[in-house]
């Protein structure tokens, strides 16, 4: 058949990020970068955000306006990555069926997130523990409020297909779970070489424990 009279479609060249927001992408890595090699190598104490901002070949007015300060860099390294983190948890935990196993598959992707950098990863728990200012410090607290509400749901959905028998909120349950957490994983992650599957193992028999008590049908 004749190619004659045919109409040849084009397809729409795709739009490129504009030259302002390749550089914005660009400094923002430059100091993510920087910030997280200085950190690991003279510690998050002795760094300085003029130090950053050198090796990040920025000025100190570009680096505070994407971090209000060296505690909100510290949250800035960690915000992209953990909010993946998130994701990947809740997926799995949903794939399974016990209340325990769902805890602990939605847990282990932030157990492997921390054990890839213990030393960045205890500093940021140091600093989280009484800190709130700053965007990226924000931005991170919502990230652990979602983790507690996807901690809700899953109590919820345990609790209304009798898989345990607590009358607690789960609210409560969640709380009582996370703070649980929180204690393990800090913990876990002082010791110099964290072990994965030794650090789970404690989590559950910790998770193995609570969720007993939960399954009391006695008053209390």
């Amino acid at each position: 058949m004749s190619n004659a009279g045919k109409i040849k479609v084009l397809s729409k060249p795709q739009p490129k990020a504009g030259l302002r927001e390749r550089n914005k992408a660009d400094k923002l890595r430059r100091i993510q970068g920087a910030a997280r090699e200085l950190f690991v190598e003279k510690g998050y104490d002795n760094t300085t955000t003029r130090e950053i901002a050198q090796r990040a070949d920025v000025g100190l007015g570009t680096l505070f306006a994407y971090a209000a300060d060296k505690r909100d860099l510290l949250f800035l390294i960690f915000n992209s990555e953990i909010e993946k983190v998130f994701e990947k948890g809740r997926r799995d935990a949903l794939k399974k069926d016990s209340l325990l196993d769902q805890f602990l598959a939605f847990f282990r992707s932030y157990y492997q997130f921390f054990m890839q950098q213990p030393a960045l990863s205890r500093f940021m728990l140091r600093e989280l523990t009484f800190y709130m200012k700053g965007t990226e410090a924000q931005r991170f607290q919502a990230g652990r409020e979602n983790l507690l509400q996807c901690l809700r749901e899953l109590v919820a959905a345990a609790q209304a297909q009798k898989r345990i028998g607590s009358a607690e909120t789960p609210q409560t349950v969640a709380q009582a779970v996370f703070a649980l957490y929180a204690s393990e994983l800090r913990s876990w992650v002082s010791a110099d070489l964290p072990h994965l599957e030794q650090g789970l193992q404690q989590l559950r028999r910790m998770l193995r424990l609570l969720i007993a008590g939960l399954d009391s049908r006695e008053g209390g």
